[in-house]
């Protein structure tokens, strides 16, 4: 929370009453101060309204706080008073005041002199007998700090995350609820105008498993007392034993009965000796390596994804809900996503796409993940359920590091050369990435990690080829159209020929590796291997897929007529029939209820149609749906109708694709992104000022098959807009 400023605030060595202002400043060589030290009443008042009470930076500790005088004194004396640590220096010590104001603002910077804990309080000099032992019994505020070797300075105590001004509560809610969690505390952050009859009390404290520990005043201090204002307050109750146990403040009329306007509760339980506390329906997950039991690092820039299916049934038909979270830190807290346990169907997973790097999801035919209770494969996961409706989650990922440690995009004996030369201080071999070469896991390369490479490399002798990075269940069909096709052992012709593939065969495509387009995984009469599915560079063909890009048709409405220039560019297929005539692109004009004029011979159209053959495009098959043949055209008009397709253009729609789906008795269906976009680019002159490119992907299917669920998005339609629609059928 204390991120601008991290100085230690130090009044020299230990400090029995404050050190008099004056003569503090006048030995304090203000010019070597940073600039965020306030010099004024108003940057100390700002300073107290953006940074808190304290804050370090630049090896200095700097606090401010509000200083009350006795006007019933000759003196004028000030209440409070600084004791600190001895290991610090007085660098500025000052108190700053205001003609429009009765409070002073005390500001005090300190230096470390040593490394170490720093303690700072601020004394209640009024207490009884604060006089005579200024005990930190009678500390208004009590802060720590440690110093690192180079005197660097951290705050440790709770305020280091706790807000402690109005900017750093405005944060705070912007990124947290009203009532949070952070470590073993429960936060209840309160907002009211003062001056009101109204305000938040407690009603219930949680006393069998929790102490209030603080109550942090964030409200904005002024200069000039405001009549009324807004009080912001934050509760943090500190866990202290195990258990069930309810917090709750309610905002209403203080010297009245009437029901609450508002509340605010926090439903918990208390784990693990009060060291974690689980808010109701928030569901934990935590992300652990299967054969260590130890956590996995997250990469701060990273996330990864969590999808979820989730069906209730109600008199009106089923109501579906499908939210993918993003997990941020290992462990993390998903709030509100425990109390669809108890929904008719609910069903989670992670995404193999975006796991930490070199781990994967278990083994196993379907989607890894929870069904309603059952998890596939078995012990991949584990739930735990908690009465007050929390949950949790740990999934369990298997360390798998490529071997690709020359970057080749395959591993082979090359790469234990590389590793065997490394180990020897030989000279440098292109290296791509060491971690891919860290077998055992332990951060460090040896020669157990040379041993374990050769045991993986002896294994896929054993089996006779190379495993492939992405097993592809659906499979692209092909056949082959070069006689005498090679099957290798891996995606390389450095790897040894299994078999010869005759001209004419149906195969296909089971694998393919993320980094190598030209080769495939396949299996030829009991034999799996890989084949290379082009020559010199693409511009030869040694197999021909059958799918084919099913009639994309594209519909253009500007805002007024315009004329429109329309090329495709297929990069993973070759174009086929189009209508009218694709020369070198359509000219058309184009009129804002979608007809168009096609310039070449005048006729006239609804749409721009076009097809492709040999479709080379890896389609991605890793989330999607999976739906009865009789349910296709409720399924196809929902989803349609949420992605943005007039009532037209899903007719026209399902018109096309309904006949083909409905009758089989499952379909597995997902709508392609850039697998697609990429593959087939579409350039439109005039840019349009939206764009909408629905192409829809199915395999025919005679059992139903678990998936993780797709996240669609919406479409806006605004300016000139353009909108396609397709598919395929993988066969």
């Amino acid at each position: 929370m204390k991120k601008r400023i991290t100085a230690l605030l130090t009044l020299g060595a230990f400090l029995g009453v404050s050190v008099p202002a004056a003569s503090a400043a006048e030995s304090a060589d203000k010019t070597l101060l940073p600039d965020w030290v306030p010099t004024s009443y108003d940057s100390a008042l700002e300073f107290r309204n953006t940074s808190g009470r304290t804050c370090a930076d630049d090896s200095l500790i700097c606090i401010a706080f509000e200083q009350e005088p006795d006007y019933n004194s000759d003196t004028g004396q000030l209440r409070y008073s600084i004791k600190n640590s001895d290991s610090l220096n007085v660098l500025s010590h000052e108190v700053f005041t205001s003609e429009k104001s009765k409070e002073q603002i005390e500001v005090a910077v300190f230096a470390p002199t040593e490394p170490g804990s720093i303690d700072i309080a601020i004394i209640d000099t009024w207490a009884k007998s604060a006089a005579l032992d200024l005990s930190y019994s009678h500390a208004k505020s009590y802060f720590t700090f440690t110093a690192d070797d180079e005197l660097n300075v951290t705050e440790t105590d709770i305020y280091s995350w706790l807000p402690d001004c109005s900017e750093e509560y405005r944060q705070y809610l912007n990124s947290c609820d009203q009532v949070s969690v952070k470590d073993n505390y429960v936060l209840i952050c309160t907002s009211y105008s003062a001056g009101t009859a109204y305000s938040w009390q407690e009603i219930q404290n949680g006393s069998d498993c929790f102490e209030l520990a603080e109550i942090s005043d964030c409200s904005t201090v002024n200069e000039i007392p405001l009549d009324g204002g807004t009080v912001e307050n934050i509760y943090a109750y500190k866990a202290v034993k195990d258990g069930y146990a309810k917090i709750e403040y309610a905002y209403g009329p203080v010297y009245a009965s009437e029901k609450a306007e508002e509340t605010a509760a926090a439903d918990c339980v208390v784990l693990d000796n009060a060291q974690e506390i689980l808010l109701a329906g928030q569901m934990k997950t935590t992300l652990v390596d299967s054969n260590t039991g130890e956590l996995i690092s997250i990469d701060k820039d990273s996330q990864v994804s969590l999808w979820t299916d989730i069906k209730f049934e109600t008199a009106d038909g089923s109501i579906y809900s499908d939210p993918i979270e993003m997990i941020t830190q290992n462990p993390d807290r998903i709030p509100n996503i425990a109390e669809f346990f108890d929904a008719d169907h609910f069903t989670f997973g992670l995404s193999g796409s975006s796991l930490p790097e070199f781990y994967s999801l278990p083994e196993a035919s379907d989607t890894p993940g929870y069904y309603s209770g059952n998890i596939i494969p078995e012990n991949s996961i584990t739930v735990k359920r908690y009465d007050n409706g929390a949950a949790d989650v740990v999934f369990k990922l298997k360390y798998t590091p490529s071997g690709d440690a020359n970057g080749d995009g395959c591993f082979s004996i090359s790469d234990a050369v590389v590793l065997e030369r490394l180990l020897l201080g030989k000279p440098a071999v292109p290296f791509s990435s060491w971690k891919a070469l860290d077998f055992c896991h332990d951060n460090r390369l040896n020669v157990f990690d040379l041993i374990m490479l050769k045991k993986r490399l002896a294994a896929i002798n054993e089996k006779g080829y190379t495993e492939p990075d992405v097993l592809n269940q659906w499979g692209i069909d092909f056949q082959v159209i070069k006689d005498g096709l090679e099957l290798r052992q891996g995606p390389s012709e450095d790897f040894n020929v299994i078999s010869n593939i005759p001209k004419g065969i149906h195969l296909s495509e089971l694998g393919f590796n993320k980094n190598i387009h030209d080769w495939l995984f396949t299996e030829y009469n009991g034999q799996y291997g890989w084949i290379k599915i082009s020559e010199d560079n693409g511009s030869v063909m040694n197999i021909m897929y059958y799918d084919i890009a099913d009639k994309p048709v594209i519909y253009l409405y500007p805002e007024k007529e315009t004329d429109v220039h329309v090329e495709l560019e297929l990069t993973e297929s070759e174009l086929s029939t189009t209508y009218p005539k694709y020369n070198n692109g359509w000219d058309v004009t184009a009129y804002p209820d979608g007809s168009l004029l096609n310039k070449a011979d005048g006729s006239h159209h609804k749409y721009l149609f076009w097809d492709s053959t040999n479709v080379r495009t890896r389609f991605d098959f890793s989330k999607g749906f999976c739906v009865a043949g009789q349910d296709t055209e409720t399924f196809l008009k929902e989803k349609l109708s949420y992605m943005g397709l007039t009532e037209n253009e899903m007719n026209e729609f399902i018109v096309y694709w309904l006949p083909r789906m409905e009758h089989n008795p499952y379909n597995l269906i997902s709508f392609q992104g850039d697998a697609y976009t990429n593959s087939a680019r579409l350039y439109i002159t005039p840019s349009p000022d939206s764009l909408l490119r629905v192409f829809m992907t199915y395999v025919p299917l005679d059992e139903a098959v678990n998936i993780a669920p797709q996240q669609l998005e919406s479409f806006e339609r605004k300016g000139f807009t353009a909108v396609e629609w397709g598919g395929c059928e993988i066969r």
